[in-house]
């Protein structure tokens, strides 16, 4: 956001600035889709002359959250949360947090980030293109991987898409409806047969042989009863088992085909809670949740027309509480479901936090940094139990009101119930069972009035799914269907222009190309663009201009599964699965012997250590390779694409992270790698590209040098000085080039 869009400020945001600062310009602005608890509200952050305003729009009314000197602030940073993010400002060391934002702002809030930055840095604001995308009917900014609106998506229709996934298992959802009949007829007899009881036998002390009768039919309902609701139970564990099965698959493979971009806006810690924890929710609700519900509501129907068969008049009575009840429920469920939002935001932020620090442990461990870890998470732990006391009390205060109201028709029917038995319009038959469906009522009631808040939980669950399944890819877009049976490995880049943020480019209008089975040697400084031109060629991303070309076919008109296929990659960090180290050779071809298994690592230079091992190839290589050294595991890797035997090879950094004795037996081993491939390949050590057919030197995002090594070299332009920076450096470390 700039100046320019100040108009877009609401005019109670604006009366509010104003108000406040009278006179201030307003440089930027930018509105979040999210308020101060985590839901759905709207808030709006402006640099106002030299002071940062936060206010928050309620209603007819805006208020003021936060007003901060711009002197004050020494950098604005973003942090990423579950669904969403929190642009914070760093004043003296510590973190304010500014405004929420959901993942569809991200790119907006990006700009914003890089603009108050600037400005709190004292340099020029950078002008950023914006391009955003709403939803049709609330204006909502839809996130780039969306199509749905998460506002106006409707708990219904993710109800009815919910059950859906039942439509294959209509057998068992008839059987399970007919249980639900069966078992709640048969659980609405006892209070009748009671009536008979005492009516027929207790009161007038005689028909003995009727005792037996009635008794033996209360056992056989009692029997009958519980044996539907066990068969029903286990019918439903199964059901709502499968349905969670089939969203957890669908869930996994939608993930598969996701986007890098998809990624990068999304926490991983964000998508593994979509397995986990929401799949579990929706388990639930339909194993359990709507069977209750629907049984329940059966009991309630039930219930009343036996009440009102009994003696309309008292049922009436009973029934008066119903109203008051509902009006309670809906009049105190706002207040219910603020307070279950505030939980949910604070616990997106926890989960952020702690998979954050586990991710970087070792990190955290280098630095000594344990104590300001703990510190962190305490505080985000105290946030959570907070709202999390707040929320349940809350829930504990308004529940207890809600049974004590509903109970008071109990004593109504108590009162007048006794009063007519008394005079004789009833027998005392029929106020007991009048009384047992009373409380076979009230059960039913309570659960129903507690449904809202546990479907609104699980439904919310099914919905962070089914954002997921929804999620647009570039990559799908246009995922191509063109097989390149013999890829030759000719790639060219025309004036591609990319960035993993619309509005910032890493790459400005590169273009080169290179001959199939030759190597191309990528140079340049740390962030100049390299890593990105190889996630290019791999198609971990589209690009945002230009093109690129496979054998002289648009890379987004060839299909995607048959392209990656021959691609191999030897990264600078090696990835191993947890399994044998024959299972990770064999990961691009599952079906090799394993004498394949074995030329390939003997080209790998890995044989002699595999050996070695107390169990060979069958070794476990342990969580991520952790058994194994940096030096075996890249070999392990180099292996793996030899099997692979791809056309095309990328080697990013592959020798970075080993000693010179492991790094020239990885040097053998590449060099048998890349013979009659089409070689990407990024090193930190120039030496190593020397033998490249072409150099290209990456600059700021853009070709500023192409050619072989000696006449770069001899230019003496960039890349002569990286070089003799290189020499210079190996110099002082010793290192004998």
């Amino acid at each position: 956001m700039s100046a320019d869009n100040e108009t877009q400020i609401p005019d109670r945001a604006r009366d509010l600035i104003a108000r406040l600062r009278p006179g201030a310009e307003i440089r930027l602005a930018a509105g979040s889709d999210l308020s101060p608890d985590g839901r759905f509200g709207e808030q709006w952050v402006a640099l106002a002359a030299d002071r940062v305003l936060v206010c928050s729009l309620d209603g007819e009314d805006a208020q003021l959250r936060s007003d901060l000197p711009l002197s004050d602030i020494t950098e604005v940073e973003i942090e990423d949360l579950v669904g969403g993010g929190m642009l914070r400002a760093v004043i003296g060391g510590r973190r304010v947090d500014l405004i929420p934002f959901t993942n569809a702002l991200g790119d907006r809030f990006g700009r914003l980030r890089a603009q108050l930055d600037a400005a709190a840095k004292g340099k020029p604001i950078p002008e950023q293109e914006v391009r955003e995308k709403s939803c049709p009917t609330c204006g909502l900014v839809l996130g780039e991987d969306t199509r749905v609106c998460p506002r106006c998506a409707r708990r219904g229709a993710a109800l009815r898409r919910l059950l859906g996934y039942a439509g294959p298992y209509r057998g068992r959802l008839l059987l399970i409806g007919v249980l639900m009949l069966a078992g709640t007829a048969f659980g609405l007899l006892p209070p009748y047969l009671t009536k008979v009881l005492v009516d027929e036998v207790l009161v007038p002390r005689k028909n003995l042989h009727l005792l037996a009768w009635l008794v033996l039919g209360l056992g056989t309902s009692s029997v009958l009863s519980t044996g539907l609701q066990v068969w029903r139970n286990r019918v439903t564990a199964w059901l709502g088992s499968r349905v969670s099965f089939d969203i957890r698959a669908g869930l996994y493979e939608r993930l598969q085909w996701l986007s890098m971009r998809y990624y990068d806006r999304h926490p991983t810690g964000a998508l593994i809670s979509r397995l986990t924890q929401d799949s579990g929710g929706v388990q639930d609700l339909i194993a359990f949740g709507i069977p209750f519900f629907v049984t329940n509501f059966i009991t309630v129907l039930g219930v009343a027309v036996m009440i009102l068969v009994i003696n309309w008049k008292l049922a009436l009575l009973a029934l008066l509480p119903a109203p008051v009840i509902s009006l309670l429920t809906r009049a105190l469920w706002h207040k219910m479901r603020l307070a279950f939002h505030s939980f949910w935001y604070r616990w997106g932020r926890f989960n952020a936090l702690v998979n954050d620090a586990l991710n970087r442990v070792k990190v955290i461990k280098a630095f000594s940094q344990q104590p300001s870890e703990i510190t962190r998470y305490q505080v985000r732990n105290r946030d959570l139990m907070n709202a999390s006391v707040y929320a349940e009390q809350t829930w504990g205060t308004i529940f207890p009101l809600v049974w004590l109201i509903m109970g008071s028709g109990s004593l109504l029917v108590w009162y007048f119930g006794g009063v007519m038995t008394v005079r004789g319009p009833m027998t005392v038959g029929d106020l007991m069972a009048f009384l047992a469906y009373l409380g076979m009522l009230y059960g039913p009631l309570n659960f129903l009035t507690q449904i809202t808040q546990w479907m609104s939980r699980a439904l919310t669950a099914a919905q962070r799914i089914f954002e997921v399944l929804d999620a647009e890819s570039d990559s799908e877009q246009s995922r191509g269907t063109v097989v390149l049976d013999d890829l030759k490995g000719e790639i060219e880049f025309r004036n591609v222009t990319f960035g993993y943020e619309k509005h910032r480019s890493v790459l400005k209008d590169v273009s080169f190309s290179t001959s199939p089975g030759h190597m191309l040697g990528l140079v340049g400084k740390s962030g100049a663009g390299k890593t990105t031109i190889i996630n290019l060629v791999c198609r971990f991303y589209d690009a945002d201009e230009g093109s690129i070309l496979v054998d002289g076919v648009d890379l987004k008109q060839v299909a995607l599964w048959a392209y990656r296929a021959r691609l191999g990659a030897v990264l600078q960090e090696p990835f191993l699965f947890g399994g044998t180290i024959a299972e990770n050779i064999a990961y691009g071809k599952p079906d090799a012997a394993i004498e394949e298994i074995i030329a390939a690592a003997k080209m790998a230079n890995a044989h002699e250590f595999i050996v070695n091992k107390p169990d060979g190839y069958d070794e476990q290589v342990g969580d991520r390779g952790g058994r194994l050294s940096a030096g075996e595991k890249q070999r392990v890797c180099i292996a793996r694409a030899v099997l692979h035997n791809p056309a095309i090879l990328i080697l990013d950094e592959a020798t970075a992270n080993v000693d010179l004795e492991t790094e020239e037996q990885i040097q053998q081993a590449i060099a048998r790698l890349i013979e009659g491939r089409t070689t990407f390949a990024i090193a930190h050590r120039l030496s190593t590209l020397r033998n490249a057919d072409q150099l290209l030197v990456i600059e700021d995002g853009k070709v500023v040098e192409f050619g072989r090594h000696e006449e770069l070299d001899a230019k003496k332009g960039i890349y002569h000085q990286l070089l003799d920076l290189h020499r210079k450096t190996s110099l002082v470390t010793g290192i004998n080039e």
